[in-house]
């Protein structure tokens, strides 16, 4: 239960760091691109799992919940650090 509602607000803080003006270009993709294939990865084990929301023994779910989440992660540390920056700037 704890994976996909941090896997959500993950998803959450990406979309709206991307809508804000603090980022640039790049970081907009960045985070849209990984945000996109979390999603992708999301509905694919969705519907190859023969069970929903919660962890399953289908084998493509340390790629949803462990490794989607971590670029996510990544992504949002790489835009929050850009996004710091540039309110230290003004």
């Amino acid at each position: 239960m704890l994976l996909p509602l941090t896997t959500y607000a993950l998803l959450l803080a990406a979309s709206g760091l991307a809508m804000s003006d603090l980022v640039s270009g790049p970081a907009r993709l960045l985070l849209g691109l990984v945000g996109t294939a979390q999603v992708v990865l999301l509905v694919s084990w969705t519907w190859h799992a023969d069970c929903l929301g919660s962890w399953c023994t289908d084998g493509s779910g340390m790629a949803t919940w462990l490794v989607g989440p971590a670029l996510v992660s990544f992504a949002l540390g790489l835009a929050t650090r850009e996004a710091a920056a540039e309110l230290r700037r003004a």
